[in-house]
């Protein structure tokens, strides 16, 4: 086999296919009415999107596929920053909480967003209980493969995420039906929630709505931006400059801001172009059509900031997810290398952590 040639003609293939998507781009852009005054544009004809569920994202053939795919995705633009939007219409799962085995029921939603001025971003995001009635916790979380994946105690991104995952579960926990047949039970779960009006209406009542939002592209702070360069695959890139910024740190002796900065990196680069890397979270929140009330889980002062810009009313609740020895330095460089609020190095457990958010969420509802 001929690899140079059976990679060119690959690479040669990829580049026409950023060119039809730059052209199709431009036709979504035009396709938005000179008076339209909403966030959130839904494509709605049907030929403009099947040319993108088959240029973008999923890269879905209709004319295979063996239902209309309008009924699988849905298509928008963020009309403030020109973003192009993709998700599924959700899917409803029977969850439980890892330290507590809290019953739950959790809806769902792969999101990739084209982000001008940044590349191709990706999110989980969960919803728990209703997030449009009234007020809801919301906690946004950058992926962090060491902590995630192995355990890693350096930082507290794992606990962070599992301390909403067991708030939200307390706050929204179910009884569980008297069904003993799977196939029975699993009908059960898909009728919890509905998609309706563009909204994932629940069904059941809980005490307050939950928001989880995962965003896969930004392992490492977001690292993997590259200024003046739009990156088709930011999750690829920032994972491994994310690992070699670990590799950096350790093998110089450096701080985590230094395994960047030894690279040849910024530290943290969301922030550039306006905050660019931050805007993400909002846009999808527009999406999502959400309530404007948030009770926000961060410590990260330029993640409420693009919030409020888009017009979201913020009430903080640190959190701080759990800290021990080994977590204790970074902990500290969080607070005085990228002014994060109220992290200091102060050793903290889990259930302690936890016991604090879930009254202080108690205050506010009762408030």
């Amino acid at each position: 086999m001929d690899y140079k040639k059976l990679i060119k003609s690959s690479m040669d293939n990829y580049i026409e296919k950023i060119r039809i998507c730059e052209d199709i781009y431009c036709d979504v852009l035009q396709s938005i009415p000179d008076d339209f005054e909403e966030n959130i544009f839904k494509i709605q004809n049907k030929e403009l999107f099947n040319k993108i569920i088959m240029n973008f994202g999923p890269t879905l053939n209709q004319d295979k596929a063996e239902v209309d795919l309008m009924t699988i995705y849905d298509i928008a633009v963020h009309t403030k920053t020109k973003a192009l939007i993709i998700s599924n219409k959700g899917a409803n799962l029977y969850s439980l909480t890892e330290k507590f085995e809290t019953p739950h029921l959790v809806r769902h939603i792969g999101i990739f967003v084209y982000m001008p001025g940044m590349g191709v971003e990706y999110a989980n995001a969960g919803i728990v209980g209703n997030i449009y009635d009234d007020k809801f916790v919301f906690r946004t979380e950058s992926a962090c493969s060491p902590s995630f994946l192995f355990g890693s105690q350096r930082c507290n991104c794992y606990y962070q995420w599992k301390n909403i995952r067991e708030l939200a579960g307390f706050f929204n926990q179910i009884e569980m039906p008297d069904i003993s047949d799977g196939d029975e039970f699993e009908r059960w779960v898909q009728g919890q929630y509905s998609y309706e009006n563009g909204k994932h209406i629940y069904h059941n009542v809980g005490k307050i709505g939950f928001l989880m939002l995962h965003i896969d592209s930004q392992n490492g702070m977001g690292s993997g931006f590259t200024e003046n360069e739009f990156v088709f695959d930011l999750s690829e890139r920032a994972a491994i400059r994310h690992r070699g910024q670990y590799t950096s740190e350790q093998t110089y002796k450096t701080t985590m801001y230094g395994g960047f900065t030894t690279l040849g990196l910024d530290a943290d680069p969301r922030g550039k172009n306006g905050g660019i890397g931050y805007t993400l979270t909002p846009v999808i929140l527009d999406y999502l059509n959400t309530n404007k009330n948030l009770i926000m889980l961060t410590n990260n002062p330029q993640k409420m900031k693009l919030m409020k810009d888009f017009g979201y009313n913020i009430k903080r609740v640190k959190t701080l997810g759990a800290i021990c020895i080994a977590g204790s330095s970074e902990a500290i460089q969080r607070g005085t290398d990228f002014n994060h609020l109220d992290i200091n190095g102060n050793l903290i457990s889990f259930k302690e952590e936890f016991e604090r958010i879930k009254k202080e969420i108690k205050e506010i509802i009762n408030d």
